[in-house]
């Protein structure tokens, strides 16, 4: 015998929507409960204060880890700028001296405390003279660029800036006419850094700027009046003997946000 729209309503049809129902409540029961946890975890306050936090606010632990630490991105680093003094030495007949040594220094934590990260500065090498030929400098950053891009320093650009803008940093309005150019390739792995190729040639130093600069580097650091030169910057970078610590000590912090900067030096 063929159900009514009734019974067949009150049949298994309702039971069926109904027991759907139960579970979908029970499902949602059980996300509103875990959201809530959640939620009360992220905005409860660290159990540790944020002035012993080892990172800073600008990277999560998890790209800090990611990262080469200075120990491991250094031998890449004088590989590529040995291979650069030699192809430069090569091409022009430049020296090089070494003007200062590789560094690591702390960072703070941006909440009044040191972090475990650091500002690395590699080995600097300039060469005694310069290049005055327009043709020259290009020449010497397609070399250097090449190696830059095949030691992983990405793809090698020159940031000088063109117009009035350039002329207080770069000495010229034109790339033809600027005293610094600044050839940099970065390594994806770094959270921040550069491998960095200057020529400096107060020929064509218009503004006397330039020349002011290099006369402070020379009484503060020794360095060449004129120059090509090589080296590496990076900063929030771990070093390898702290990077357990590290990850230790920024544990307690997972799940939670982070309060707004006390001191935001980027």
């Amino acid at each position: 015998m063929r159900k009514g729209p009734v019974r067949r309503f009150l049949g298994w049809r309702w039971w069926r929507g109904w027991r759907g129902w139960l579970v979908f409540l029970v499902v949602a029961s059980i996300l509103c409960t875990a959201s809530g946890i959640w939620l009360a975890q992220t905005f409860s306050p660290s159990p540790v204060p944020w002035s012993k936090f080892p990172g800073v606010p600008q990277f999560s632990t998890d790209q800090i880890l990611a990262n080469e630490t200075i120990e491991q991105l250094e031998p890449r680093v004088n590989s590529a700028m040995a291979d650069i003094r030699i192809a430069i030495t090569d091409e022009f007949g430049l020296e090089w001296v070494k003007v200062s040594t590789s560094r690591a220094v702390k960072e703070s934590n941006r909440y009044h405390g040191q972090s475990l990260l650091n500002v690395w500065d590699s080995d600097t090498w300039q060469t005694i003279g310069t290049l005055r030929d327009e043709s020259q400098k290009q020449l010497a950053v397609e070399i250097v660029g090449k190696i830059m891009k095949k030691y992983g320093f990405g793809d090698p650009r020159l940031l000088n800036i063109q117009g009035p803008d350039g002329i207080g940093e770069f000495g010229g309005y034109t790339l033809a006419d600027q005293g610094l150019w600044l050839l940099s390739g970065a390594p994806p792995e770094v959270s921040r850094g550069s491998l960095n190729f200057k020529i400096l040639d107060l020929n064509q130093d218009r503004t006397g700027v330039l020349t002011a600069q290099s006369q402070a580097d020379q009484s503060e650091f020794g360095w060449q009046p004129e120059y090509l030169s090589i080296s590496f910057h990076g900063d929030f970078m771990l070093s390898q003997k702290d990077r357990a610590e590290f990850k230790k000590r920024a544990e307690p912090y997972r799940g939670h946000i982070a309060p707004n900067p006390g001191r935001n030096n980027d």
